[in-house]
């Protein structure tokens, strides 16, 4: 039955040189709360059980669970996640590595903000990071900005196994990790891409001063990967897709348009590209047909006086601004939605495709692509907005 309780799940492998200063630790940060500390084990022998049993000042909201759904600390987690009772389940190390006193505040995301992830982040502003091997750090942290930055995952620090989570969440996301601590990434991974809201708060980690990590990069990585790239899948394809479409473009575009000014609406401006002319707001604000268009008469004119009149450089400014309103829309529906989906190319291809090849070969046509980028700006802008428009 679950009940408004913090659930501190603790898996541990022969801890006995940490687990009486963790339990204490813990039972300190929550002594106001209504909470239960799980201590998850494998086997009956594990060195962990005499130290707690010899403990005088043992947490009367101690529970000792036996992991009898296969070794390792994912089952360990996984025992510990069933057992637990609260709305709030709160996974961490018994290595002293976490600070116990960010668990009410993590709660509190949970309960008041609606969060059903929450991270203890080595990498946003304010956390920190203290030892550990310097391979597995470079990884952790490549790994938790990258799925920030192109996944939108609402975490700086995606590896981390400091987490609290929501009765919600474990409710109805199938766990599939076996073996090592992946399960953390899985969870947080399957959060994101069903729509679960993921928070983070800063933590500081240090790294163990007693006992043995379990912890084996080479075995572990590829499981982690499994659960990185389901993330990183669609932002790589919609990302890689704008950039395979926007050389496509570039390259069609200049191997088409013509090197010297074309169309009779660029032949009328020629003495002021060579110079015959000096350029004047008189003329920025003469009527083109039956049209005031100054600004794109002005980059028109500074990007043939640039180049010395090759056009050439105005379809691959066309372009590039093309290929930058996808970008901007694309970014821009990520932050409104929380995550890229695979649909999302949609934008590259309707902005790219060599359908546009009069405005893509003809550099006068700054003018409209130039719109196209504007607009992209106030949509972003729009959907930025923290009330419906």
């Amino acid at each position: 039955m679950t009940s408004p309780c913090i659930s501190v799940i603790l898996p541990v492998y022969n801890e006995e040189g940490n687990i009486a200063a963790c339990l204490r630790g813990l039972a300190r940060a929550l002594e106001n709360l209504e909470h239960e500390i799980l201590v998850c084990y494998d086997f009956d022998g594990d060195t962990t059980l005499p130290a707690i049993a010899s403990m005088k000042d043992r947490p009367s909201g101690l529970k000792l669970v036996r992991n009898s759904l296969g070794r390792g600390p994912a089952f360990a987690l996984r025992a510990g996640l069933q057992a637990a009772r609260g709305d709030v389940l709160v996974t961490t190390m018994a290595d002293l590595s976490d600070p116990p006193e960010l668990i009410p505040v993590m709660a509190r995301k949970v309960r008041e903000e609606g969060a059903d992830v929450v991270s203890g982040s080595r990498y946003m502003k304010g956390g920190s990071q203290s030892g550990g091997p310097p391979l597995k750090v470079l990884l952790s942290r490549a790994a938790g900005l990258s799925l920030r930055w192109i996944a939108g995952l609402g975490t700086h620090d995606a590896t981390t196994n400091f987490r609290a989570y929501s009765r919600r969440l474990i409710q109805n996301v199938p766990i599939q990790s076996r073996h090592g601590m992946e399960l953390a990434l899985e969870l947080t991974v399957k959060a994101h891409r069903r729509g679960f809201k993921v928070d983070e708060v800063p933590s500081s980690w240090k790294d163990r001063s007693a006992g043995e990590s379990r912890f084996r990069l080479g075995e572990w990585l590829p499981r982690y990967l499994r659960w990185y790239f389901l993330a990183m899948g669609a932002p790589i394809f919609v990302w890689g897709l704008l950039l395979a479409a926007f050389i496509a473009a570039l390259r069609f575009s200049l191997r088409h348009a013509p090197p010297i000014p074309f169309w009779p609406d660029e032949w009328g401006y020629v003495p002021l590209l060579t110079g015959k002319q000096s350029l004047s707001f008189r003329w920025l604000l003469a009527f083109h047909n039956e049209h005031r268009i100054p600004l794109p008469k002005l980059i028109w004119w500074a990007v043939g006086r640039m180049s010395a009149v090759d056009g050439r450089w105005g379809v691959a400014l066309n372009v590039s601004l093309l290929a930058a309103s996808g970008a901007v829309l694309i970014s821009a529906i990520r932050r409104t939605r929380g995550r890229t989906l695979w649909t999302d190319a949609f934008l590259p291809l309707l902005l790219l495709h060599w359908g546009h090849e009069e405005n893509m070969t003809w550099p006068f046509q700054v003018g409209f692509i130039l719109d196209v980028f504007l607009l992209a700006l106030v949509i972003s802008a729009l959907l930025d907005l923290r009330r419906q428009p």
